[in-house]
């Protein structure tokens, strides 16, 4: 006990947060110190947030943008119509960002649990007016229920969209410090400027930056009361929201591996997550790859977690309409009554720890243009994959047991051209905030 009392409040609070949650619960009554950190860094979080994944939605940027929603079928939320309201108003495309079961468009702010949205009001003019931006939900129920933040980001356009940025130096340090940028809030419905001021280093030079030739396939994740944002040279800035302070954590792996593929900051069951899907052996077959970041006193490590061949699922889910390992998800594309994706195999429902092992061939069989595969996201609170294989299967990946499910087909267009460009990504929608 003693010697526990010496530990820095960082240090301590990794200790405690290795409890499980009975043993941690009962750690809040040994002193006040020990409460006042339980309660926080919101350790017990994990035990109280609801820890059922209701649905899944998929959003494609190209060549037909669409989104594909996956449901549990006991769930209460089946679709997206709500957003219709009283203006007659219905564009699931505009999904532009997602945090703990809200989802955030272009120009408002739903919850499919509850179905109620709240409109956002026209954001700030851009300065300076040669970057672009993005826009990042921070939602934490257990906080809140019904607050919120919308944080804007500043893009760098590539050296091909904007040859010259007037004022900013090509060798000038990225992000700056402070970065100033503009935050909309629910508590007061209206936007404010912010300035996070950064600690340590910066990620490195505008230069930099401006090489990424796809600025925008980079997302956010929000996790115990902090930012994480995939900056566009695979470093990421995490941005604790309530001391205005930012910190840059440099990538898992150098750049020319990871160009290599296709990159994906997520969370799930242990936190934060970094994942890269890419073209590995011979044969073309792909390789998942994992690495889950350590937060220790301050210290940010990515620990190389998976690193996984997906040579089975791409081989076992081809480009038909086979319904070989069944579909107990309600799969619900826009325009599709929801009561006739119920019709589908309605006795089935999913079992997240089920699965099957997939076998896999030992020929040297080339992949071939129907065996695409497309990382989607993690499961919030299970170390999941899902996956979409072949343009039109969804499957999870169990990355502990390499279980297999197939959660439904797509119809319709095909929305993958080839790999490793990924056109999608993934949300997910919680019944119970």
């Amino acid at each position: 006990m003693e010697e526990m009392e010496v530990l820095s409040d960082d240090l301590l609070a990794n200790v405690l947060g290795c409890l499980p949650p009975c043993s941690l619960a009962a750690s809040r009554c040994v002193s006040k110190k020990w409460c006042a950190i339980i309660d926080g860094r919101r350790l017990l979080r994990a035990d109280l947030l609801p820890l059922r994944l209701d649905g899944i939605f998929c959003v494609a940027d190209q060549p037909d943008t669409r989104t594909y929603c996956f449901f549990r079928r006991s769930t209460n939320i089946h679709d997206l119509q709500f957003l219709q309201g009283d203006d007659d108003y219905y564009d699931d495309q505009g999904i532009t960002d997602h945090c703990n079961g809200l989802l955030l468009f272009w120009d408002r702010v739903a919850n499919p649990a509850t179905r109620q949205w709240t409109p956002l009001p026209p954001s700030p003019p851009l300065q300076p007016d040669d970057f672009f931006d993005d826009f990042f939900l921070a939602y934490d129920p257990i906080v809140s229920p019904h607050c919120y933040e919308v944080l804007r980001f500043p893009l760098l356009p590539t050296s091909l969209q904007v040859p010259n940025i007037v004022n900013f130096p090509e060798d000038s340090e990225w992000p700056p410090s402070p970065l100033t940028t503009h935050v909309f809030s629910s508590t007061t419905s209206s936007w404010e400027q912010r300035s996070y001021v950064r600690q340590g280093d910066a990620a490195g030079t505008i230069a930099d930056m401006r090489s990424d030739w796809q600025p925008w396939n980079r997302h956010a994740v929000y996790f115990r009361g902090a930012l994480y944002v995939h900056c566009q040279n695979n470093s990421v800035m995490r941005i604790a929201l309530n001391s205005s302070k930012y910190q840059m954590i440099i990538p898992p792996a150098d750049n020319h591996v990871l160009n290599d593929g296709v990159v994906c900051l997520g969370k799930s069951e242990k936190g934060v997550y970094f994942a890269l899907l890419c073209e590995k052996n011979e044969n073309g077959w792909p390789q998942f790859q994992v690495w889950l970041l350590n937060e220790l006193c301050g210290q940010m490590e990515w620990v190389s977690k998976n690193n996984i061949s997906l040579q089975a699922v791409v081989e076992n889910f081809p480009f038909d309409n086979n319904d070989r390992y069944n579909r107990p998800w309600i799969v619900n594309e826009k325009g599709q009554r929801v009561n006739e994706a119920r019709a589908q195999d309605d006795q089935f429902e999913w079992d997240f720890d089920n699965g099957i092992i997939l076998p896999v061939t030992k020929d040297d069989k080339v992949i071939t243009y129907s065996n695409v595969i497309v990382f989607l996201g993690f499961h919030p609170y299970k170390e999941i994959a899902f996956f979409l294989v072949s343009s039109s299967r969804v499957v999870s990946y169990h990355l502990n047991t390499s279980r297999v499910q197939e959660l439904g087909i797509l119809t319709g267009q095909t929305i993958v051209k080839s790999f490793p460009y990924t056109p999608c990504w993934m949300g997910v929608l919680t019944e119970n905030n």
